[in-house]
């Protein structure tokens, strides 16, 4: 746990452990150094800090026999408002639901023979061609020994970046955005959440073509700020404004939330499934960027019913599993 948030968090005695700890981060440290200074290797570890450093650690730092669930922090007075929605979002998260809901989903994209993603608000329509759907990334909402897993889980990407693949169209994303970074520190990744933050309320229209964004619309003012944030960041490097992929959301207990977080691309929002479009890559740019398409439908090429995005009808809400509660106090860190 990262030392601003030691003194925000008890937990209750677990049924599951024979014994369990917390153990503080100290400044400056990694996760790395964590889990060398003590942590069992045979251990179940969450991590909850903002630090990005305090987020990840190789496979080979974590071992076989570990496993690490992270969860990001956000800052400001409702840090820990949120992630209180974010260790309740853990509780409550039915893994073998999201292992079926993401059979399912490769099953109809497997069957497509490509897609259409249409917004009705908007009347964009952009269409991905490929001759076989590739995922790389495939979340079953499982915890599995090492490696560390961001929570909460529940999100699986169709690479739409290698050989074969098409992309072209117009692509209306709305809703809230992640922003994830190579770099080191936070600021920066912060400052482009921000600007990127009015398309939770105003649709940003992308004109692709080639697998590449080429232009931009936008709708209204709030729109208007991502859209010069994301042309500013293409002028920098034009690797930024390449569709890589489709991330979608299967987590019916994952939050969506003012501020990034991977539960934003987790959440199914008000859909089945949700569908966002993924720009950039890393390592090879410094950022990766998700945009939500949270009033657009993704349908096979020659179907009409959705596959995942608005218009999938919203499950039933998760069954209910207990994990060791964490609760939160006040806290002085922000």
């Amino acid at each position: 746990m990262e030392q601003c948030f030691s003194d925000s968090f008890q937990i209750e005695p677990p049924s599951r452990y024979a014994a369990w700890d917390t153990v503080t981060a100290e400044a400056g440290q990694c996760l790395t150094d964590v889990l060398r200074s003590g942590v069992p290797q045979d251990s179940d570890v969450l991590v909850v800090a903002r630090d990005d450093r305090l987020l990840t650690a190789p496979a080979a730092e974590v071992g076989p026999h570990r496993t690490v669930a992270a969860v990001r922090a956000g800052s400001g007075p409702f840090a820990l408002d949120q992630l209180r929605s974010l260790l309740a979002s853990l509780e409550t998260t039915d893994p073998d639901a999201l292992g079926l809901a993401g059979a399912a989903l490769v099953d109809g994209l497997a069957a497509a023979g490509g897609l259409v993603l249409e917004d009705a608000l908007t009347g964009s329509v952009a269409k991905v061609t490929f001759a076989v759907p590739a995922w790389s990334r495939a979340d079953g909402g499982t915890f599995l020994p090492g490696t560390v897993h961001s929570a909460p889980a529940g999100l699986r990407r169709l690479d739409l970046a290698g050989a074969g693949t098409t992309v072209t169209g117009q692509i209306a994303v709305k809703g809230w955005s992640v922003v994830r970074t190579r770099a080191p520190g936070t600021a920066r990744c912060q400052e482009l959440f921000e600007k990127l933050s009015g398309l939770s309320h105003y649709p940003l229209v992308l004109s692709v073509e080639d697998g590449a964004v080429r232009a931009m619309k936008a709708t209204e003012t709030g729109s208007a700020a991502a859209a010069a944030a994301l042309e500013q960041l293409f002028a920098a490097d034009r690797g930024h404004a390449a569709v890589t992929g489709l991330e979608f959301g299967m987590n019916p207990a994952a939050p969506q939330l003012p501020f990034n977080s991977e539960s934003n691309a987790a959440a199914t929002g008000r859909a089945a499934v949700s569908v966002h479009l993924l720009l950039g890559s890393l390592p090879l740019n410094e950022f990766e960027i998700v945009l939500d398409c949270a009033t657009s439908s993704l349908t096979a090429l020659a179907g009409t019913t959705p596959l995942a995005g608005a218009g999938t009808a919203a499950g039933t809400g998760p069954r209910r599993r207990r994990m060791n509660r964490v609760t939160a106090a006040g806290c002085g860190c922000h």
